[in-house]
């Protein structure tokens, strides 16, 4: 596996590369393995009462030619929010690795649990949310100014192969398109964002085993594909149920959805800016993104020669990919 080709190397580039004398590693030091994503696999690397986290990208959802400096890049000016990681160590040249990896804290703590902790969840957002961009380098940042056109035309790119394919089910198919086209019929409010425009840092990657719950102070991490946009793109999505069943089997309840709603808003000092129509208009297209998603990915689990293949991933993919449970998903908008 390509965790276990990964463990030794990173130990011998710790002994020989910079970091060892920027992180004072030295010899004595332990590295294992920690969890892995579709695009990432992750280690930890212990040092005494010191420990980090030892990242390695093996793709980009983004198609970024170097996926882990822009995660880098977010991830310094982030910092300031306090919520997120700290990041120590880039390596982008591929010249040890096939792949860029980067250094950073290691924060200890629980993931998420949404009948306990949605407010300190809406905390979290709403400290990322709080940072001024006039006053962070958002040069790195890429800009969703679209945000359904954005999400029609990715939706596009990842059903590209999944439509045409002879191993997908016809009533899929038909539905996807379908799909496409209501978004399309409906792409003209989004003028909404542009005539109300807010913009923060979004994560795009909300669920629940991306916050770490600490005794003391909670984060977000997994930084892999921030974008500058409309608030309502991580509320949304954290709210939806393709995120809170992906690893909690959870649906939230209305009074559960408005009480993380209350508690983002006095986060921000009670700036509301008619957060709720945000997240309501940008629903449908959320859906159109994590189901357009399952499919390419599903259609990539069939290939034999994937590097990292989660099959807790698989099973959830095949669950979102019924035709019931789609069609419950979307039946107040198509």
């Amino acid at each position: 596996m390509l965790r276990n080709v990964l463990k030794d190397k990173i130990a011998d580039y710790l002994r020989k590369s910079k970091i060892n004398s920027l992180l004072n590693l030295g010899n004595d030091f332990k590295v294992s393995f920690l969890a892995q994503g579709e695009y990432n696999v992750n280690f930890t690397v212990d040092k005494g009462e010191k420990k980090y986290v030892f990242r390695v990208n093996t793709g980009s959802q983004l198609e970024l030619e170097n996926q882990i400096r822009y995660e880098y890049e977010a991830l310094k000016r982030l910092r300031v929010s306090g919520v997120t990681p700290n990041v120590y160590y880039v390596d982008d040249t591929k010249n040890y690795f096939d792949y860029g990896i980067l250094v950073m804290e290691f924060l200890e703590g629980r993931p998420l649990e949404y009948d306990k902790d949605l407010a300190k969840a809406a905390r979290i957002f709403s400290s990322i949310h709080s940072i001024n961009l006039e006053r962070v380098d958002t040069s790195n940042f890429i800009v969703e100014e679209n945000i359904f056109s954005d999400r029609i035309d990715e939706a596009k790119r990842l059903l590209k192969d999944y439509l045409k394919s002879p191993e997908v089910d016809k009533g899929l198919k038909e539905f996807f398109i379908k799909f496409l086209q209501w978004a399309e019929d409906n792409r003209h409010k989004e003028k909404y964002f542009k005539e109300n425009k807010w913009h923060v840092i979004n994560n795009t990657e909300v669920n629940s085993h991306n916050f770490i719950i600490g005794k003391e102070k909670s984060y977000l991490i997994d930084w892999e594909k921030p974008v500058i946009s409309d608030p309502c793109q991580d509320l949304t999505q954290f709210l939806a149920e393709t995120t809170t069943l992906w690893k909690r089997n959870y649906i939230l309840s209305k009074e559960e959805k408005e009480e993380f709603i209350k508690e983002y808003i006095y986060g921000l000092n009670g700036l509301d800016r008619n957060i709720k129509e945000r997240i309501y208009l940008y629903t449908p297209y959320l859906y159109l993104r994590a189901l357009s998603w399952c499919a390419y990915a599903w259609l990539e689990y069939q290939k034999p020669d994937k590097e990292i293949k989660n099959m807790d991933t698989f099973r959830k993919i095949e669950e979102y990919l019924n035709l019931d449970f789609i069609k419950k998903l979307l039946k107040d908008y198509l």
